[in-house]
């Protein structure tokens, strides 16, 4: 499936235009099971500080966004999800450009491998559009806005889903599956580095993923058993977490040895976080 899911610190999202407008974005693959109306570059790993629009969805559907429900408020939900884990590895440049630093980066310079499916819309947040998705004889097209927080001890970026609405063909938005599911995301990225003293030295970023999804079922799928109609939703998930956390972390990993070897590619990253009027002085 070519699905972008990554919002990521330095490669995850960045204001645009000095005004903020930044961009995350996610990581994608080919699933047989997905079929997204287009293909996305990765997703800020899957988790990250941090998350390109798919087709127009139906006219019927709301474009306000949706708090997602609790599992509490919903009539007899089917459950399903993945997780998922990976691993990159790289060298760890050290010094002014190492591993850490680069994964510490303020909100502002996380890269946008795809303005199209991730926008930052304020402090730690950001939008992630989902490409399309067909699961039978219907499309989805989820919205998902995301919290990035980090930490200093153990040093990590974490991401996690606050809120959710779902577009979709003429069935799912006459189902109104907006208030009848909620969502559960969280990627956690932790990287470490053997490096010596301030030389280079092996290092690797590593995302830990989980995905929970808890909706009632509607006709035609209540006629399914339920142990197969979760059975298949979970194949589906865990397919799609484990292409695009292995792909939004080699990403990751790539723009890191490009961020570190590049000393304009470092400059332009950092005017993100210099004042308008500090910009336009630079630029005299």
């Amino acid at each position: 499936m070519n699905m972008s899911t990554s919002l990521l610190p330095p490669s995850l999202g960045t204001p645009q235009n000095l005004r903020r407008r930044g961009h995350a974005l996610p990581a994608c693959s080919n699933l047989p099971s997905l079929r997204p109306s287009h293909s996305l570059l990765p997703l800020q790993g899957m988790s990250t500080r941090a998350s390109a629009p798919g087709q127009a969805a139906s006219t019927s559907g709301s474009s306000s966004r949706q708090r997602s429900r609790r599992k509490e408020d919903l009539v007899d939900p089917a459950g399903i999800g993945a997780t998922g884990t990976s691993t990159t590895r790289l060298q760890d440049r050290g010094g002014d450009v190492s591993l850490s630093r680069y994964m510490t980066l303020p909100v502002e310079q996380y890269f946008v491998l795809d303005p199209s499916q991730i926008r930052h819309i304020g402090n730690n947040r950001f939008m992630l559009k989902v490409p399309r998705i067909n699961i039978f004889n219907a499309w989805l097209e989820p919205e998902v806005e995301i919290v990035t927080t980090s930490s200093a001890s153990p040093p990590k970026v974490v991401l996690q889903a606050e809120n959710c609405r779902i577009r979709g063909s003429e069935g799912i938005e006459s189902w109104k599956l907006d208030q009848r599911f909620c969502l559960s995301f969280v990627t956690e990225l932790t990287w470490s580095s053997e490096q010596r003293l301030e030389g280079p030295g092996p290092g690797q970023i590593t995302g830990n993923a989980k995905l929970e999804v808890f909706s009632e079922v509607i006709p035609p799928f209540n006629l399914m058993p339920r142990s197969m109609l979760e059975g298949s939703c979970n194949v589906v998930m865990a397919g799609l977490v484990n292409t695009l956390l292995p792909l939004f972390l080699r990403k990751l990993g790539e723009d890191y040895t490009k961020w570190a070897a590049e000393p304009e590619y470092r400059e332009a990253r950092a005017q993100r976080s210099m004042p308008l009027n500090s910009l336009e002085e630079a630029q005299l």
